[in-house]
């Protein structure tokens, strides 16, 4: 039983360990997703499932991610800019992940490295700065009064 458990797993890595596992694997999500917006509205009707935007009333600096993924999908780049531009850096990420140049690789590694040379109190000053910066983004984005 142990090892037709263990066969499972490795037949799963496997398929994402290969190039074109990858790559299969990003245009199958591609496609759920082109298709989902197509047939849903570009999920434009909807209750708010944010928390932070439903308890606070702010939007927070993933707000119309689900959306912006979607028109992107679709090709509607200038609706997914205004829904959320972290997007783009989102399907850069995952095109990376996916191709995995090994120039870049070796980059994303070192600032890895980079990253993990500074002490803990700093790190985590450096992510709520940069969470802070996306949340103000974010709040002037869907023009909530505040900025």
């Amino acid at each position: 039983m142990r090892k037709q458990a263990l066969g499972r797993t490795s037949y799963i890595s496997n398929i994402v360990t290969t190039r074109v596992g990858r790559i299969a694997v990003v245009l199958a999500a591609w496609f759920v997703v082109r298709e989902s917006a197509s047939r849903t509205n570009g999920f434009h009707n909807g209750p708010i499932l944010c928390p932070l935007r439903f308890l606070t009333g702010y939007p927070c600096p993933g707000c119309g991610g689900i959306r912006a993924m979607g028109e992107f999908c679709r090709g509607h780049f200038e609706n997914a800019w205004a829904f959320n531009p972290m997007v783009f850096a989102a399907v850069g990420i995952v095109l990376l992940w996916a191709f995995q140049i090994r120039p870049i690789n070796k980059f994303v590694q070192e600032m890895a490295t980079q990253f993990r040379r500074l002490t803990k109190p700093l790190q985590i000053l450096l992510i709520i700065c940069l969470y802070a910066v996306a949340w103000i983004a974010a709040i002037a984005r869907f023009n909530s009064g505040i900025l």
